[in-house]
């Protein structure tokens, strides 16, 4: 009978080793490229305007979100911000925000890349300007 358990006690052992192994990473590391189409750097949008906010990532491998935020230069404080948990190897991000600003201000977009599910984010800013009305 203790043959039977050491032996039982031994496939357990294994098949709990092989289960660890299984859920280690590669060794690989995602990354991702971001390209802001819109706005353009130095970009100006008057009081009431649309400001398209449109980016594609294309990660290494596959990627698991993305996020956009948009804030004061001076101050940072946040505009406008939305994300996007979703899975694919080339994400596209295509929002609107409408310039409601009663003073010229500078302003930083930046948008990040989800490239794991441990939260790890990439990004990539661009800075334009809102004219008031």
């Amino acid at each position: 009978m203790k043959r039977y358990f050491f032996y039982f006690m031994g496939s357990v052992l294994l098949a709990g080793l092989a289960s660890v192994n299984a859920c280690k990473k590669d060794g690989s590391i995602n990354s991702a490229t971001i390209e802001i189409l819109s706005p353009t750097a130095g970009q100006m949008f008057n009081a009431g305007e649309e400001a398209p906010i449109k980016a594609t990532l294309t990660g290494k491998e596959q990627l698991h979100g993305w996020k956009v935020e948009l804030r004061k230069k001076t101050d940072g404080t946040l505009l406008f911000t939305k994300e996007m948990h979703t899975h694919d190897l080339i994400l596209v991000i295509d929002e609107t925000w409408t310039n409601t600003l009663t003073e010229h201000t500078d302003l930083v977009l930046e948008v990040f890349a989800q490239i794991d599910h441990d939260g790890t984010l990439t990004s990539k800013t661009v800075e334009f300007h809102a004219h008031p009305g």
